[in-house]
């Protein structure tokens, strides 16, 4: 599975799926100077209730899109501690995950899903062992 690369232009703030080597925001024409330090992959797994919307992203509470159904995302981002938390609509109900990224650890590998409740669902973000992306 190829990831998409998503980026937010540090100037504007817009937020989209790049090729790797575009240098400048689709939007605004800025550098992006995008952080070479680590990446985020993030993988939505499929499921027949969440195919009619995307589930929004959040890193370290900035928004970054949407992620569709069966999706594999890479963000790039800076070396530290990184929160991800995933929301859709009026549920904002998430178990967030917290990731590292170091130089001996330069990418981290994590899932997003829905779970079921009763009377509403919630989001769970996890880590993920990237072997089972060559499995999806």
């Amino acid at each position: 599975m190829i990831a998409k690369l998503r980026v937010k232009c540090p100037t504007c703030g817009h937020v989209s799926n790049i090729d790797a080597n575009t240098a400048a925001c689709p939007s605004c024409r800025n550098p992006l100077n995008l952080p070479t330090e680590g990446c985020i992959y993030l993988y939505r797994q499929g499921s027949f209730y969440g195919a009619a919307g995307g589930i929004g992203i959040y890193v370290n509470g900035q928004p970054y899109g949407h992620i569709g159904n069966r999706e594999l995302l890479c963000i790039p981002l800076p070396y530290g501690t990184h929160q991800i938390h995933c929301a859709q609509g009026m549920s904002r109900r998430c178990r967030d995950l917290l990731v590292t990224l170091t130089p001996e650890v330069r990418q981290a590998y994590t899932k997003v899903y829905i779970r079921a409740g009763f009377w509403t669902n919630s989001y769970v973000v996890e880590p993920m062992d990237p072997a089972l992306l060559n499995q999806q």
